[in-house]
């Protein structure tokens, strides 16, 4: 009996790590956990990056230490870089907080987890500078994006419904935390001269005119705001417009979800691992139970034979 309940309690517990074990290299970087369930403007983003009312301030000594809301607000970024380029620019940094923060910096270098360019996303650096006052300030939590140098996403059809006042289409997108948004812009310098929607799981979009729709005289863009784009597309006329995307950039674009899938399996794993081991003292309680019953079953037996 209790071989039997060592070796299912080992079965329990490892089967799991045998079935879904794998290499979970983890970066250093930063890297926002964000997951948008909703759009975001980049309108929005903007104002919220100047937003100054959500940093915390604390003053130690003669020193100040600012932070960031990084992880509730990673859409926007004080600062961009290219994938793969240099990384000592300071100058995005120094005037986002000019006009988010009213502080005038003379000089400034990172402090922990410097910018990183190696691959695309929102990530987080901590910069110490000081301003023209002669006072330092740390800033922690402060957000960059990495974009790629040439775009990632595609558009590979786009409808253009004048009778209806319609524009719907497909884009084909790598894997993104975030939706990706659509904007469309009409150049014939008239009133209402920009919308946007968002692109559903599958990449389709749709959306309705506000006003009357010219070809030539519009255009789409795509972004998910993190890095991820798709280079401008000219509207040039009615009826559908099919776009060839090269065969490498769609096997980048497939395999970018399965990087996605493959770090979803590591909370998976663990969670089967956790229930597996509840799973296995349950068991084993049970066992332990059952084998207490016989005992006492056998004992009952032996007195009855005793007293006859």
């Amino acid at each position: 009996m209790k071989k039997m309940m060592v070796i299912v309690g080992l079965l329990l517990i490892c089967l799991p790590t045998i079935c879904y074990g794998e290499d979970t290299g983890e970066s250093s970087t930063n890297e926002s956990s964000f997951d948008a369930s909703h759009e975001l403007s980049h309108q929005y983003a903007r104002k919220q990056t100047l937003n100054g009312k959500t940093t915390k301030i604390k003053k130690k000594k003669e020193e100040i230490y600012l932070e960031f809301p990084f992880k509730n607000r990673p859409y926007v970024s004080f600062s961009e870089f290219v994938l793969y380029g240099p990384t000592n620019g300071y100058a995005g940094f120094i005037e986002t907080i000019f006009y988010r923060d009213k502080i005038k910096i003379r000089d400034m270098y990172y402090e922990n987890d410097p910018v990183k360019t190696d691959k695309i996303g929102m990530y987080s650096t901590d910069l110490c500078f000081t301003s023209e006052e002669g006072v330092i300030y740390h800033y922690k939590n402060v957000p960059y994006l990495v974009s790629s140098d040439k775009p990632t996403a595609f558009f590979s059809e786009i409808n253009f419904d004048k009778e209806n006042k319609k524009i719907s289409g497909e884009l084909k997108m790598p894997a993104s935390k975030n939706t990706y948004q659509i904007e469309l812009f009409y150049t014939d310098n008239n009133e209402y001269h920009y919308q946007e929607t968002s692109v559903d799981k599958k990449g389709q979009f749709s959306i309705d005119l506000n006003r009357e729709g010219i070809e030539g005289e519009m255009y789409l863009r795509a972004s998910d705001g993190l890095g991820n784009y798709a280079d401008a597309s000219d509207i040039l006329k009615e009826g559908s417009s099919r776009y060839h995307v090269q065969p490498n950039e769609l096997k980048t674009i497939e395999d970018s979800y399965k990087v996605i899938k493959n770090k979803n399996t590591l909370l998976d794993l663990v969670a089967r691992i956790l229930a597996r081991v509840l799973s296995a003292i349950i068991v084993l309680l049970t066992l332990l139970r059952l084998r207490v019953l016989l005992k006492r079953r056998k004992r009952r037996r032996r007195l009855r034979k005793n007293r006859e």
